[in-house]
C-alpha cells in the first residue's frame, strides 16, 4: 500500500468556523421575522385583545427570563401609556415569590419564551393557573409546552434560532407586543380606530425600514466597536421604553461580547453609580423620545464627559443631543416613540456582534450559556 495514500485517506477535513456567522445573519432576518409574525397572528392577536378585555383585569403580569422578560418590561411600558390596566413586568424566576399570594382570577398573565421550555416561565405560567389568571403564551416554538398550557397562545414566526444570543426571535416578540397592546387599548376604548391603524401600519412598514437600514447600521457599529473594543466596563442608560431596551442592550454586552454591563435609567445614575464613572468607562445612552427628558440626558452626559467617559447615545432623527456630547451618534429614521424599541434593539444587536468579533470572541455560542434553560 503506498504509505501517502494511505496517510491522504485518514486526513478530516476541518470546517472553518466564521464568528459571529449565525447570529449576523439571524440579525439580517429580523425583518422577516417581523413581517411573518404579523402576517400570521394579526387575527389571532385581536381575538385575544377581546378576551383580555371581556376578563376586566385589575392587573397585567408580563412575564420572562433574560431576553423574553425585557419584550415584557417594553410591553408593560407600552400597556400602561396607552391603558389604564395596571401592567407589571415581573422575571418569571422571582413572580411566586413577588405576587403568588395576590394572584387570581381578576389578573392576565402574559409569558414570554422563545422556546416554550423554559422552566422558571413554566412554573409561574402554572401557579397562575392554578390561581385562576388567564394564561397567554408567546413562543417561537409551536406545539411547545407554553402553547398547550396557556389559554391562548401566540405564536411567532421568527424560524429557527441557532445562535445562543437571541435577535430576531426578540424582534418577533416586540412586533406581537406592540399589537396586543394597541388592540388592548382599542377594545377599552383608549385609541381610536383611526390611531390603532396609524400604529398597526407603522408597524407593518418597519420591517421594509429594518431592511434598508440594516447594512448601514453594520458599516458604522463596526466603526464604533473598533473604538470602543478596549473598554470593557459599560453602563447602559435609558428612560421610559428606552430603559427597558437598555435593559436588553445590557445583557447583550454581556452575552455577545463579555462585556461588563450595568443598566440604570437615565435619572437613577445620579444616584450612586456616578461615582464609578471614570476614564476608561464607556456609556451606552438610549437618548428619550421626549423633549424635556432629552435635555435632562443631555446634562447628565456632558457631566460624564467631563469625568472622562467614551460616550455612544441611540437617538432618533431630530432628537438627538444638540451639542457634541457623544463620542459616536448611531441615528434610527423617525418613528412613533412606543415603537422605537425595534430600530434601537436592531442597532444594539449589530453593536454587541461587532464588538464580539473585534475582540475574536463567537457570539454564536457564549461561554457557559445555553439556548434554552431547564432546571432539573
Amino acid at each position: 500500500m503506498n504509505p501517502r495514500a494511505s496517510k491522504r485517506k485518514k486526513t478530516k477535513k476541518v470546517t472553518k468556523v466564521v464568528l459571529g456567522e449565525k447570529t449576523r445573519k439571524e440579525i439580517f432576518e429580523s425583518p422577516d421575522a417581523i413581517k411573518n409574525t404579523l402576517q400570521s397572528q394579526q387575527d389571532n392577536i385581536v381575538s385575544i385583545s377581546k378576551a383580555i378585555v371581556e376578563r376586566k383585569p385589575s392587573r397585567v403580569f408580563l412575564l420572562g427570563s433574560g431576553t423574553s422578560y425585557h419584550a415584557g418590561v417594553v410591553g408593560a411600558y407600552v400597556l400602561n401609556k396607552l391603558t389604564n390596566i395596571l401592567a407589571v413586568p415581573v422575571q418569571a424566576s422571582e413572580f411566586v415569590e413577588f405576587v403568588g399570594n395576590s394572584i387570581g382570577k381578576n389578573d392576565v398573565v402574559v409569558t414570554y419564551s422563545q422556546s416554550g421550555e423554559s422552566t422558571d416561565t413554566l412554573v409561574a405560567l402554572r401557579h397562575a393557573k392554578s390561581k385562576g389568571a388567564l394564561i397567554i403564551g408567546v413562543t417561537n416554538t409551536p406545539g411547545s409546552s407554553l402553547t398547550v398550557e396557556s389559554n391562548y397562545s401566540i405564536v411567532t414566526m421568527a424560524g429557527v434560532e441557532e445562535s445562543v444570543v437571541a435577535t430576531k426571535t426578540f424582534q418577533a416578540q416586540l412586533a406581537v407586543t406592540f399589537l396586543l397592546a394597541v388592540s388592548v387599548a382599542k377594545e377599552l376604548g383608549f385609541v381610536s380606530e383611526a390611531d390603532q391603524k396609524a400604529i398597526i401600519s407603522e408597524l407593518a412598514n418597519t420591517p421594509n425600514v429594518l431592511a434598508s437600514e440594516l447594512p448601514a447600521w453594520e458599516k458604522k457599529t463596526k466603526e464604533v466597536a473598533l473604538k470602543f473594543k478596549n473598554i470593557h466596563d459599560v453602563f447602559v442608560l435609558g428612560f421610559g421604553e428606552g430603559y427597558a431596551l437598555a435593559l436588553e442592550a445590557g445583557l447583550k454586552l454581556k452575552e455577545a461580547s463579555l462585556t461588563h454591563s450595568e443598566t440604570f435609567s437615565v435619572a437613577e445614575f445620579r444616584h450612586g453609580p456616578m461615582s464609578l464613572v471614570t476614564k476608561g468607562v464607556g456609556v451606552l445612552m438610549i437618548t428619550p423620545s421626549s423633549q424635556d427628558r432629552l435635555e435632562f440626558a443631555e446634562k447628565l452626559a456632558k457631566e460624564l464627559k467631563e469625568k472622562k467617559a467614551t460616550i455612544v447615545s441611540i437617538s432618533q432623527e431630530g432628537l438627538s443631543f444638540k451639542s457634541k456630547v457623544s463620542d459616536f451618534e448611531l441615528k434610527f429614521p423617525k418613528i412613533n416613540p412606543i415603537l422605537a424599541p425595534i430600530y434601537q434593539v436592531a442597532i444594539v444587536q449589530l453593536l454587541a456582534y461587532n464588538l464580539a468579533l473585534a475582540r475574536k470572541i463567537n457570539p454564536d455560542s457564549p461561554r457557559h450559556l445555553t439556548k434554552v434553560v431547564k432546571l432539573g
